[in-house]
């Protein structure tokens, strides 16, 4: 009988002590929470530009529901001031994913000023880091000079 007992008081401990480290262990584990993306703000970035004379100010992302509204910051470094339109081609990280989301728009600034150009992209996006922002073509703009001749319409 004292056999008996001392073998059902071991399956006992025993029986214990397996809860307790499969609780334990399901304890430890960390799953990172799941939620909507963030906002973000990066302002190292590799900016490539060779054909007009930019600085990069910062990318940004305010994310909104169903949306996620980016803003690139440039600044304008042209001695007489920049004025063009261009393609940007910004390249992240989500989720580990390489990706990339083109933005296009005109530049007006003078030497020193600084321009935004931006989009909405959806769905939202989760934004680890941007990593690059390339000028991807730039087409310059012809002032409007007063008094000129203007261009023949073509029909």
């Amino acid at each position: 009988m004292a056999r008996r007992s001392l073998w059902l008081a071991a399956a006992v401990v025993l029986a214990a002590a397996l809860l307790a480290a499969v609780l334990l262990w399901r304890g430890c584990r960390h799953e990172p929470p799941i939620g909507p993306p963030a906002d973000f703000v990066a302002d190292s970035v590799t900016l490539v530009s060779p054909d007009l004379e930019l600085g990069l100010v910062s990318v940004r992302g305010i994310v909104h529901p169903g949306y996620t509204d980016w803003a690139c910051l440039l600044e304008c470094r042209e001695r007489g001031g920049c004025r063009a339109d261009v393609k940007l081609l910004v390249e992240y990280r989500s989720a580990g994913e390489k990706l990339s989301l083109t933005i296009g728009g005109r530049l007006e600034g003078k030497q020193g000023e600084t321009m935004r150009l931006g989009r909405v992209q959806r769905p939202p996006v989760a934004v680890d880091r941007v990593e690059r922002v390339t000028v991807a073509s730039v087409v310059p703009v012809t002032p409007v000079v007063p008094g000129a001749p203007r261009p023949t319409p073509m029909m």
